[in-house]
């Protein structure tokens, strides 16, 4: 199901796979599944919410049946729950102790914004009343709705739509499905949000969004300019902010493909660096996006490494299934693949500036900084944009 996830679903799919039904105890499944050279798992994505089933393929209808009955029949324990809630809540804390974590969660208030922080997120007063039975409800209503089955393996067409019709359940009239995703947020003023974290280095990004959706035909040129720029440690931004200058314990940028046809591109920079060396680190960073080098001995070795990985790549077994929705949810019917091995040997370093003056050179930024506010050098940052100072309530939602 390609929906915006509902927030108590993770919490959902992770009570349900400690539970059993009255037919069987967690255990007796756990020792079933194993004696089929079968597993489940459930996930609850941004994108995508999905019960997989994998194993051996004779298998497959036992297997299906231990899971269906399970996603309508699980009986709930409460001391499970109870243990659950007080390990979410643990592990909420405790990510507010990482510096990694920290930087995610800012990074995801930078793109989405408070309003998707707030819609996504439990309150920890919210935790700690949900039940059980609204937890096993939000899965039952969830195999309510309209979903596809995926299936990769050795059995016929005919033979999957057999096993299907006897061993998934489903309602006669199932629930319509409205897919809605997650919304990046245009920038289109320059802000910087500052988040406090006790560190002698910084994690900074800036992300820009102007609204373009997927050009298929721009394709090749943007994907040869990521490789040439951003792709690795051969790539210009390795080269230039930690060979050359020595400014980063790590960076990167490159602009990213929409995921959905209503998405759109997005582009992102990432540097680590010590708190004294931010103000140069930045403008180093921003001449070279916006004044990229040029090297023919740079572009030569990306141009290789681009055409070496399409010539050796093979899309096989499940990521089948993935490569055709992901496409299909980008409106894609054609193999993208093809036109970038056929395209990318004829581009030249003309082309990947001429790319970078067309959809790189002087954007407006949304940046995010983490780091020890009172050792940043604060009036400079005000130059970038206005300033916006966060709390870990902000940027995690609790």
């Amino acid at each position: 199901a390609g929906t915006e996830t509902d927030p108590a679903l993770n919490l959902a799919f992770d009570y349900l796979s400690y539970l059993g039904t009255d037919k069987m105890s967690a255990e007796e499944i756990a020792e079933k599944m194993y004696q089929l050279a079968c597993s489940f798992n459930l996930r609850a994505g941004s994108l995508a919410t999905g019960i997989n089933v994998s194993g051996l393929s004779e298998n497959l209808e036992t297997a299906m049946d231990i899971v269906e009955e399970l996603v309508y029949n699980a009986v709930g324990d409460e001391q499970i729950l109870g243990n659950l809630k007080s390990d979410m809540l643990k592990s909420r804390n405790d990510a507010k102790l990482s510096q990694s974590r920290c930087f995610n969660a800012l990074q995801r208030y930078v793109m989405y914004g408070p309003e998707y922080i707030r819609k996504t997120t439990l309150t920890d007063e919210q935790i700690k009343a949900i039940t059980s039975e609204e937890l096993l409800s939000k899965i039952r209503d969830l195999v309510s709705h309209r979903h596809e089955v995926l299936y990769y393996g050795p059995a016929s067409e005919e033979e999957v739509a057999a096993i299907i019709s006897n061993h998934h359940k489903v309602a006669e009239d199932l629930k319509p499905l409205e897919k809605k995703y997650p919304v990046l947020r245009k920038t289109d003023a320059n802000k910087v949000y500052l988040a406090q974290y006790d560190a002698k280095q910084i994690y900074y990004l800036q992300y820009s969004n102007r609204g373009e959706r997927l050009d298929l035909e721009a394709e090749p040129m943007l994907t040869m300019y990521n490789e040439y720029f951003g792709g690795g440690m051969n790539a210009i931004v390795f080269q230039e902010m930690r060979e050359a200058r020595g400014l980063a314990y790590s960076a990167n940028a490159r602009l990213y493909n929409p995921s959905h046809k209503d998405d759109s591109y997005m582009y992102f920079a990432f540097i680590a660096t010590q708190n004294d060396k931010m103000k140069t680190a930045i403008q180093a960073f921003d001449d070279i996006i916006n004044r990229m080098p040029e090297s023919e001995n740079a572009f030569a070795v990306a141009k290789e490494a681009l055409t070496t990985r399409l010539r050796t790549e093979r899309t096989t077994g499940r990521d089948i299934l993935q490569k055709y929705t992901s496409d299909r949810d980008l409106g894609i019917t054609e193999p993208r693949e093809k036109k970038l091995y056929e395209t990318i040997p004829s581009l030249t370093l003309k082309d990947v500036k001429a790319t970078q003056e067309e959809w790189i050179k002087d954007r407006i930024y949304a940046y995010g900084i983490l780091g020890d506010i009172k050792d940043l050098d604060t009036d400079y940052l005000k130059t970038l944009g206005p300033v916006e100072i966060l709390d870990s309530k902000d940027i995690f939602g609790y």
